[in-house]
């Protein structure tokens, strides 16, 4: 189910993102996305930046830090750059949530560390190092935050912690937090 991913070898730089767009429509846009059969994965369609949804930027794309000189000055601007990895794991993300209780998917909610301390639900294909996460928007209803490729060891540890953190039941915060 996981083995297949989109090969951009094939695909001209020039039309990678409105290809990749394709893929995004199909499985968000022009057909609607559940997961656990009742919780809408709502593509944002009025939030667009070049054309595409926002959230369409951050399963394609990866923030890169610049640098640029400015006079005589070195500044360090961040930057969306296509994040080939990603990208071509854009055909994973709709089975992963809709096939969310398989033994591969490993599924736990975390409380972030952002200003509004949201609880979040990340699906974790281990095995294969690639994670979506949603954010709830109501009762039945829910968005893609972002999906990627865990390309880093620490990364791998981190997840593996809070998969383990969630499913201790031992932080407070996170009990009775799930959405199903």
């Amino acid at each position: 189910m996981f083995s297949e991913i989109i090969d951009l070898d094939t695909i001209e730089i020039t039309e990678l993102f409105d290809v990749l767009y394709d893929y995004f429509c199909e499985n968000f846009v022009d057909k609607k996305t559940y997961l656990n059969s009742n919780i809408y994965i709502n593509p944002k369609s009025n939030q667009k930046d070049d054309g595409k949804e926002l959230v369409f930027w951050h399963l394609t794309t990866r923030e890169t830090k610049i640098q640029k000189k400015v006079g005589n000055r070195w500044i360090v601007e961040k930057e969306r750059l296509p994040d080939y990895r990603r990208s071509e794991r854009l055909v994973w993300i709709k089975k992963i949530i809709e096939n969310h209780a398989i033994d591969e998917v490993k599924m736990f909610y975390h409380q972030e560390t952002n200003v509004t301390k949201d609880i979040r639900l990340y699906l974790w294909l281990k095995d294969y190092d690639f994670v979506v996460i949603l954010q709830k928007l109501g009762k039945s209803s829910s968005y893609l935050v972002t999906s990627f490729y865990v390309d880093r060891e620490g990364k791998r540890q981190e997840y593996q912690k809070r998969y383990k953190n969630y499913n201790s039941k031992k932080d407070v915060k996170l009990i009775g937090c799930e959405w199903f």
